[in-house]
């Protein structure tokens, strides 16, 4: 008894240390902010309404002024679904009246597209009645009385109950409010039913971090243990401010900044973003896109992170999160003179997930707005630059890449005189791969897909018009210069851009890292792929780039030694030779094609999700019985997620092999109740045929 009594006592005294509120999220000051639209005010006449009002104000110089009339509303749409629970747990707005009796017939109103979900007075939110002449201000937590809401919305109104024409009503400061960032108690810890886990994921709201001098960014940061239980860190710059130091574009955000690990001895290894070239203060995953058209009105490739956007947090559980950034990315070329700006919606998802070491990074592009053909473009996203070994001015010893071949260099330092190797097949089943190295400082960065080449194209270069990779497969250096007087294939040969164009004849410290596609990948409804496997006059089999693209990448960072790009690409390998079954449940073995999508692909094999690179089985009262039969190698701590589980807590009970395994130590889950959903990161690894997964309710 006096153990727990102690253990509690800890906790107390840690208490506030560990509570720390996140980034609350503006909905107007002075201006509606952060993507929140005001037209979805309704009712009433456009007089009824003034966003610029300047008497009186609560704060700045503007506030809104709101005649109730017949049932009218200020309302905003949100620029995203929000979750009540997860993402936003409370609201609060200053609120002024001419007439006091007002509080009483202006109600706070939550909608899901559409239909109201939950709604109460202003009065009864404040508990009392609201003076007349004087700023008062209204907070409300949504999973408390009167609201007692725990669901998504997508809709913030104020709206009038009266019915008729009142006095106006001031509103300013109106703003969502951060869960605490409570570290200990979270997940139903206040209870006393599931204490929090010692190693799981934990997410820092609205953090100011400068990983470089002078550039502070507002980010979310997340931690997690790896495949090995060390700790990792990623800092996600949110996409709607600007950096002080912006390089040659402004720097919006949107972008990874910062990533941590455990390095073999132990030690703690920083990546962080780079200061110089036209990528310099970005870093790292932002949207980068080439035109093969010969008209342009601009930059044919601006840099994603040049663009403002906005962000949302989709996911954060007890071990497993995604962050969201979306923004339209704008496009100058066409196939025409003159072409007009074309804005492209881009989604970006971020998935970390405990006993994993690799975040997968998720995109659609909508180009359903875009006239089909219009576009000529490749996708060059992930992009960016990160000082890989924590140093940033050490040389870059080597690339390597696996289209339908694999190639490395041969020589150190990478230079255009590199030697160079491209003639070992990459595999029945290949993986596109993409990594750069250096072996003083035993560092690696790199980036694969969550497909093979077969089910998701991927790589550049092949244009048989001008230039075609395939001239290289299955040759050396020792064959001869590939590109004049240079050794190394030429730039534009490369299947991804990598830091390509910032080697030349002499080493360089450009740490650039880019995914690749052919032109057309974007906007064509046939392109030329990338998917043959002999060199190809036509370069088929085509494919289309248009209404939507997705695809999904791991990013891989660690010591150059431990080969880690390699394991991570052997996985994807291994995924391919699986065979699902299920007794109680069902293999998933469709799901929608891309992150904020809603079209469906088919899985292949059944059951494996390629979005966020999980096994996906569908529950059946909330129970799961299933084999996952390994074809071939070693499945290393699967994901799994188990859908249509609407229990809002965790198992009874795991087993494997029916051996039932203990919560947060041989697995790792979270409850993701607003898509019904139980994530399991399983920590184990898997071989054979016989790999019997229980989940009882």
């Amino acid at each position: 008894m006096s153990g727990k009594c102690f253990r509690f006592a800890c906790v107390l005294a840690c208490l506030v240390c560990a509570r720390a509120r996140g980034a609350d999220l503006v909905i107007y000051d002075d201006a509606s902010r952060n993507g929140f639209d005001q037209n979805c005010a309704f009712g009433g006449s456009v007089a009824d309404f003034n966003f610029a009002n300047t008497t009186p104000v609560h704060a700045g110089s503007s506030s809104i002024r709101f005649t109730p009339h017949a049932y009218n509303a200020v309302s905003w749409c949100a620029p995203t679904m929000y979750s009540a629970s997860a993402d936003y747990v409370g609201l609060t707005v200053w609120v002024y009246l001419d007439a006091a009796a007002q509080g009483a017939s202006i109600n706070l109103v939550l909608g899901n597209q559409g239909s109201p979900v939950a709604t109460a007075s202003l009065q009864t939110l404040r508990g009392s009645a609201l003076p007349a002449q004087t700023w008062v201000q209204v907070t409300t937590h949504f999973a408390a009385a009167p609201l007692n809401f725990n669901g998504n919305f997508d809709q913030i109104s104020l709206q009038d109950e009266s019915g008729t024409t009142q006095a106006s009503v001031y509103f300013d400061d109106v703003l969502l409010q951060a869960p605490a960032n409570d570290l200990i108690f979270r997940n139903g810890f206040e209870g006393g039913t599931v204490p929090p886990p010692t190693c799981g994921m934990t997410v820092q709201h609205g953090v100011t971090v400068t990983p470089a001098p002078a550039d502070p960014m507002v980010s979310d940061v997340f931690n997690w243990c790896d495949a090995s239980g060390k700790p990792r860190e990623a800092v996600l710059a949110h996409n709607d401010q600007t950096g002080a130091n912006a390089g040659v574009y402004a720097n919006h955000g949107g972008s990874l900044q910062q990533y941590s690990y455990r390095m073999p001895d132990n030690s703690t290894r920083t990546a962080t973003i780079t200061t110089y070239g036209n990528g310099g203060y970005g870093g790292f995953g932002y949207v980068v896109s080439h035109s093969a058209d010969t008209y342009c009105n601009g930059d044919d490739s601006p840099l994603g992170y040049s663009f403002t956007g906005t962000w949302s947090r989709v996911f954060e559980g007890r071990h497993h999160a995604i962050f969201r950034f979306q923004q339209d990315y704008q496009r100058h070329c066409g196939p025409n003179p003159n072409p007009p700006t074309t804005l492209v919606p881009v989604t970006i998802d971020w998935v970390f997930a405990s006993g994993r070491d690799n975040p997968v990074w998720a995109i659609t592009y909508d180009l359903s707005a875009v006239p089909q053909d219009f576009l000529f473009d490749d996708s060059r996203a992930p992009y960016g630059e990160l000082n890989f070994d924590g140093n940033g001015s050490i040389d870059v010893d080597g690339v390597a890449w696996g289209d339908r071949y694999q190639f490395t260099t041969t020589s150190a330092p990478a230079t255009l005189n590199s030697t160079w190797a491209w003639n070992a097949s990459n595999a029945a089943n290949p993986v596109p791969y993409v990594k750069e190295w250096i072996a003083a400082t035993d560092a690696t960065m790199g980036l694969v897909q969550t497909q093979t080449i077969d089910q998701q194209d991927a790589g550049g270069g092949r244009n048989p018009y001008y230039l075609d990779v395939t001239a290289y497969w299955g040759k050396t250096s020792a064959n001869g210069n590939a590109c004049g007087n240079y050794k190394m294939p030429c730039q534009d040969a490369w299947p991804y851009q990598a830091n390509a164009y910032s080697i030349g004849g002499s080493p360089n410290n450009n740490t650039r890292l880019t995914w690749g596609t052919q032109y057309g990948f974007l906007g064509q409804a046939n392109y030329a792929s990338n998917q043959t496997i002999a060199p190809d006059p036509d370069n088929g089999p085509y494919l289309s780039g248009w209404p939507k693209k997705s695809y999904s990448i791991y990013v891989v960072l660690g010591p150059h030694s431990t080969l880690p790009v390699e394991a991570q690409r052997i996985q994807v390998e291994t995924v391919q030779s699986l065979t699902l079954t299920t007794t109680t449940g069902a293999v998933a073995t469709n799901g929608p094609a891309g992150v904020n999508r809603s079209d469906a692909m088919t899985y292949m094999p059944a059951g494996y999700d390629p979005v966020y690179g999980a096994l996906a089985f569908n529950a059946a009262a909330n129970a799961l019985d299933a084999n996952i039969k390994v074809g071939s190698g070693t499945l290393k701590k699967p994901l799994l997620v188990l859908r249509n589980y609407t229990s809002g807590n965790f198992p009874a009970m795991v087993k494997l092999n029916a051996v039932p395994l203990v919560m947060d130590v041989d697995y790792f889950p979270s409850l993701r109740m607003a898509a019904s959903e139980l994530w399991i990161t399983l920590n184990r690894d898997l071989t054979g045929t016989i790999n019997r997964l229980q989940v009882t309710p």
